[in-house]
Formats: structure tokens, C-alpha cells, sequence
């Protein structure tokens, strides 16, 4: 009975590993595979161990495919080790071994004649040379991935090519791929949980920086399915922090602030609840919303008095950074504090960006040429400003180089940025970026979507919204919705106000007969009280 009872105890926490690792509870079954594993455990198990492990601690990976006794030559098991010996050598810089472990691998599998074993090496071999910063190299193995037919060939496959357009700043072609992943995958299922959550939180990242929003609606099929294990709580906040920002660019404030609170829910650590509270605090401000906008900033400020911002990562030493920038217009000497707080952890080093990435700087450099300048620092704000506004428009980030300029024009005035802003964001004209830019130009005009525009030029003849939905063959239900988006961007509660204010602005030319001017409104005013 005793021998009965160890074998059901062994096969109990055998079945829990294997369920861990299907869940994608890495680091559970990793540490449940520590805890009970023998030293001749079945290859099998030990390679799914390690497969754990490699997704948060290499050198464990390393440590335990090393102590696997070497499979027959041929054998599916040691291609499957030596793929993996390949990551985990190049993801502790042993880029020697590595090499030698990818050789041996893609030639045992071409030997094999095994097409999955092929595409899997070529994935792996992907890997280790963007870990070494060689795109083009990554590239000669992309072909490798694509032997195979299967979905989870094809998948990996337009993964790994997502990744290498991301190290060769291709980040439109990237976020083309990202979305056709993302396609491919069901977001109730929890098949593929570390493609789905890598390329959803990617794939939000770059819609927030460029004019995506086919993407938008991706992001939120995947962000509304089947839950993220635990293992993957910093990609759900980025991912939530990224659509969050993405909407309140296209003007859908309600989402992104129901994003952005949610992002402060799912985050595992009080730095990046800072970060999150910091977001609302600046998108509150940014709507004319003060109050609230302060309420956010103590409970960002309440949280990092918390924070042992040594031991934090480098993104979430922005909080740092965004709390110097939002109490630079309210208390410079807080805010000086922050950035030198800031300035005293030292280099960045991210592991949430492609390496040296230079994005990374240029936020940094944004924020701190923003503070730089509230602190009377100018020309010194200034460099920091256009050095970042340089990265962002080889990205291609109009939002961010619209936001260099905005903080530029604000302290030279030059009257010449007004035009390169305008173009800036051109897509974003529901942004609060607009009326920052309306403000500061002492320009009353005011900019409409193309269909809004064709809504407002109807309203402007008298038509009713029946007409209009006949004219313009769009649901009455629609052509509303877009009257009340209309008479929002004008700051007016009807169509007579709105007449009246479009004249004032100079959208509408006043007409040389004062009756028919007057009949107008009185027609305009009459559409008020019909509907």
C-alpha cells in the first residue's frame, strides 16, 4: 500500500505540472516541477520543465536541459533539446553554444524530414539572433519557420516575422502582422496564451503611437475573452494602458478611462499602479477636469512614497518621470524633486522594448524637457524636446512629435509650428491635443471628421435629420449620434446655437440679406423643437 500510495502522489503532482504548464502558469509549474521532479525524470517532463522556466528564468532552463542525458542522435527529443539549449545559451549571452546547439538542431530535423521540428528550430533560431541584435541573420531563419502547414506553424511563423519588423523599425508592417496573428487566434480559448498576450500588449502599444484603428477593435476582442494567467499580468496592464491611450486619441474618453482604471487593477506591482494613476491624472487634466485630475495625482504620489523605486524596472521608473511632469505646472519644487529621484536610479535598461531601443530614450526625453522647461531650464528643455520629437518622427509617431512641438510653441510662440501641427494630427482631431492646440494659436476653428463634416454642411441648409439621413444614406440613429458629436465639438446644445457659433467662428459666411439669414435660423430653430 505504501508503493501504491507514492505512485498516485508522484502521478498527482505529474498531472498538476503538466495542467500548470497547459494553463500557462509558468511559474507554477516550474516550481512544482522543482519541488517533486527526480534526477532521472522522464526527458519528456524535464523539457517541458524547462520550456517553463524559460519563460522567466533562462539560467534554470539552461541548468536543467544540461543535466538531461543525451538522447539517441536522431531522436525528435534531443532536436527539441538542442532548440531549446539554443534559447536558453542565447538568453544568458553564451551566443557560442548557441550557435552550435541551432546547427545541430536544424540538422537533426532536416534529417528527419520532420517539417514541425523544421518550422520550430527555425522559430528558435529567429530568437537567438534578435537576441544578439541581428535582424538580418533572424531573417535567414524566418524561411525555416514556414516548412510547416500547421496553424501552429503558421502562427509562430508570422510571430517571428512581427518581432524582426520590430527590430527594423518597420513598426506599420508590424502592426499589420501583430493584427493577423491576433486573427488566427480565439480569445476563449487558452491555446497559445503567450502569443496571444505578447501580441496583444504589443499590438496596444503601437496603436496608441500610430493611427491603427482597425487594430482597436482586435485589442478588445482578445482583451475581452478568456482570462490571462497571472504569468502574464504586466503584458494585460501594457496591453490596457495601450488601447487606453489609443481611444482617448480618437476622442472615446468614457473607454479610456475605464481602460486605464482597469490597467491600475491588474497591475503587479505599486510602481505601476503609480504609472496608471499618473495616466488618468493626465487624460483628467487634459478634458478640463482639474479636480479630479489632482484627486489621481495624490493617489499616484500616495503610492510611490511606497515604492522602492531601486529594485523597480525601467518602465516603471517613468512613474517618476510622470509625476515630475504633472506637478510642473502645480509645484516646481515637487517636481524637481521627482526628477532628480529619477535622474539617481541610473541608465535605463528595459526588458519590455527591443534592446537599445530608442523610443524608450525619447520618452524619457520628452518628459524631462517638459519638466526642464517648467523649472525655468529652457534652452536645456528645448534640445531634450527636439532630440526626442527626432525618434518619433523616424517612427512615424505624429501624436508624439505633435506633443514636442505643442511644448515647444508654448514657450518660443513661433508661429510656423502651427502648420506642422495641424498635420500631426490630422487624425486625431477629436484628441485633446486639439484644443491644446486651439488654445495656445488662438484658433477658432474647429476640425471635423470627414462624415461629421458632411452632418454639419446638412445641418447648415435647415434639413431636418430625416432629410439628412436620406441625403447622406445613414441611418437616422447614426446621422443623431453624429449631431451630438457636432454640437459637443462646438461647446452648443442645438442646432441654432450651433448656426450661430459656426458664423462666429468663421465656418459659415454671414449672408448680405439679413432676411434670408433670419429665415435660416428661424428654420434651424424649428428643426430644435421638431426633434
Amino acid at each position: 500500500m505504501a508503493v501504491l500510495r507514492k505512485t498516485v502522489s508522484a502521478g498527482s503532482w505529474r498531472g498538476e505540472f503538466t495542467e500548470a504548464y497547459k494553463a500557462g502558469r509558468f511559474k507554477a509549474a516550474g516550481a512544482i516541477f522543482d519541488a517533486h521532479a527526480a534526477s532521472s525524470e522522464r526527458p519528456e517532463l524535464v523539457l517541458l520543465a524547462a520550456r517553463a522556466h524559460m519563460h522567466y528564468d533562462p539560467a534554470a532552463s539552461l541548468r536543467l536541459l544540461l543535466k538531461l542525458r543525451s538522447p539517441a542522435t536522431k531522436s525528435v527529443t534531443k532536436v527539441e533539446r538542442d532548440m531549446l539549449l539554443t534559447e536558453a545559451f542565447a538568453r544568458t549571452k553564451d551566443f557560442t553554444s548557441a550557435d552550435q546547439c541551432l546547427m545541430a538542431a536544424l540538422s537533426a530535423a532536416q534529417k528527419l524530414k520532420d517539417a514541425e521540428l523544421v518550422s520550430a528550430v527555425g522559430y528558435r533560431g529567429v530568437r537567438r539572433y534578435l537576441l544578439s541584435r541581428e535582424p538580418a541573420k533572424a531573417r535567414t531563419y524566418l524561411d525555416f519557420t514556414r516548412a510547416a502547414y500547421s496553424k501552429s506553424s503558421r502562427l509562430y511563423s508570422a510571430y517571428a516575422e512581427a518581432i524582426i519588423l520590430g527590430y527594423e523599425e518597420r513598426v506599420l508592417e508590424q502592426a499589420e502582422r501583430l493584427t493577423e496573428v491576433l486573427r488566427l487566434l480565439d480569445p476563449n480559448s487558452g491555446d497559445f496564451i503567450e502569443l496571444r498576450a505578447w501580441s496583444t500588449h504589443t499590438l496596444a502599444a503601437l496603436a496608441r503611437e500610430l493611427y491603427i484603428p482597425a487594430a482597436i477593435s482586435e485589442i478588445d476582442r482578445q482583451l475581452s475573452g478568456k482570462p490571462w494567467p497571472k504569468d502574464f499580468a504586466p503584458n494585460l496592464f501594457q496591453a490596457l494602458r495601450g488601447v487606453g491611450w489609443a481611444k482617448a486619441l480618437l476622442g472615446d474618453s468614457f473607454n479610456a478611462f475605464r481602460h486605464l482604471k482597469r490597467a491600475s487593477e491588474v497591475a503587479d506591482t505599486t510602481a505601476w499602479k503609480v504609472v496608471a494613476a499618473c495616466d488618468r491624472s493626465y487624460l483628467a487634466r487634459s478634458l478640463g477636469e482639474p479636480r479630479w485630475s489632482r484627486s489621481e495625482l495624490d493617489e499616484a504620489e500616495q503610492l510611490a512614497a511606497v515604492v522602492d523605486w531601486h529594485s523597480t524596472l525601467a518602465e516603471e521608473r517613468m512613474g517618476l518621470l510622470a509625476l515630475a511632469e504633472l506637478f510642473g505646472s502645480l509645484d516646481t519644487a515637487r517636481s524637481a524633486m521627482y526628477l532628480a529621484r529619477y535622474r539617481e536610479l541610473g541608465e535605463l535598461k528595459s526588458p519590455l522594448y527591443y534592446g537599445e531601443d530608442p523610443r524608450r530614450t525619447a520618452y524619457a526625453q520628452y518628459s524631462t524637457g517638459v519638466v526642464e522647461i517648467a523649472l525655468g531650464n529652457t534652452r536645456r528643455g528645448l534640445t531634450e524636446l527636439r532630440e526626442a520629437r527626432k525618434v518619433f518622427e523616424r517612427f512615424g509617431y505624429d501624436f508624439r512629435v505633435a506633443r514636442c512641438i505643442l511644448a515647444e510653441y508654448a514657450v518660443s510662440g513661433k508661429r510656423e509650428l502651427v502648420p506642422i501641427l495641424d498635420e500631426k494630427l490630422r487624425n486625431y482631431r477629436m484628441s485633446w491635443l486639439m484644443n491644446e492646440v486651439r488654445s495656445l494659436s488662438g484658433s477658432t476653428q474647429v476640425s471635423l471628421p470627414p462624415m461629421q463634416r458632411r452632418v454639419f454642411d446638412e445641418i447648415c441648409q435647415g434639413k431636418s435629420t430625416a432629410e439628412i439621413s436620406r441625403t447622406l444614406g445613414r441611418s437616422a440613429y447614426t446621422i443623431s449620434n453624429h449631431t451630438k458629436a457636432i454640437f459637443k465639438a462646438f461647446g452648443v446644445k442645438s442646432r441654432a446655437a450651433l448656426l450661430a457659433e459656426a458664423m462666429q467662428r468663421g465656418h459659415l459666411t454671414r449672408s448680405r440679406d439679413d432676411g434670408a439669414a433670419q429665415s435660416l435660423m428661424g428654420t434651424v430653430a424649428s428643426r430644435d423643437h421638431g426633434e
